[in-house]
């Protein structure tokens, strides 16, 4: 298994890429390893395409915005107008979909976990770093409880007919009231956790142990570097 700090920086350094992209021919490398990309992960295709899927009904609007500015405000011809508005779209497109596989494949991933190994490893006693992993994780684990509550709460009132012939502005109103309880019920989920975590002893021992670490390998280093390399390389390809 290949670490989660090798497979965010491969997404990332993707990401990184297209943003730095100028010019249509490192667009359509980047197109053509983008479609690699979905070919590998066929498995996260559906749930990666729920969450690309309202992007597709954005990007039409923002190109008509685009064009009509473009017409009315600018003196530029209408192929360079709608060659800058092509670009720019694809290359948000790529990003939206590479960033939405990176979401889905690290959720299998814990890379809180495989940061803490390595800064384990190192033995420093700095304890506002172990503050900032445990923050990070409580976050993490907290927030999809929070969302299953959220789903739970509109189910329940769709069940009970409530949302049927309400307007967007009662729908809004109607969050307003529920936002303020669940959070403030988080918090005291929070508060709870942390005085568990004190009776336990956090911060007696400087870095904590980890019961199950996630090893950076001498194959994960070579992994990084060539990656590395490669992005760096094509890059340069790119602008040449």
């Amino acid at each position: 298994m290949v670490n989660p700090i090798v497979t965010s920086l491969f997404y990332l350094g993707f990401a990184f890429s297209i943003i730095l992209n100028k010019a249509w021919n490192g667009l359509m490398i980047y197109c053509v390893q983008c479609i690699i990309l979905i070919l590998l992960n066929r498995t996260h295709f559906k749930s990666a395409f729920k969450q690309v899927k309202p992007f597709f009904l954005f990007f039409p609007i923002m190109i008509i915005i685009y064009l009509f500015i473009s017409f009315v405000f600018t003196s530029s011809t209408w192929i360079i107008i709608i060659n800058e508005a092509g670009f720019a779209i694809s290359k948000l497109l790529l990003l939206v979909i590479v960033m939405a596989f990176y979401i889905e494949v690290m959720k299998k991933q814990d890379i809180i976990l495989s940061i803490r190994t390595i800064w384990s490893k190192l033995n420093l006693k700095w304890k506002w770093v172990e503050d900032i992993f445990i923050y990070l994780e409580l976050t993490l684990r907290f927030y999809p409880t929070f969302q299953r509550e959220w789903k739970s709460i509109n189910r329940s009132k769709k069940a009970l007919g409530l949302t049927s012939s309400v307007n967007k502005w009662d729908q809004i109103k109607s969050v307003a009231n529920d936002l303020p309880g669940m959070i403030l019920q988080s918090y005291r989920k929070a508060e709870n956790t942390a005085t568990v975590i004190q009776q336990r002893g956090y911060g007696n021992q400087i870095p904590r142990g980890i019961a199950n670490p996630i090893l950076f390998k001498i194959s994960d280093l070579i992994l990084l570097v060539f990656i590395s390399a490669g992005y760096t390389l094509l890059n340069y390809y790119v602008k040449i």
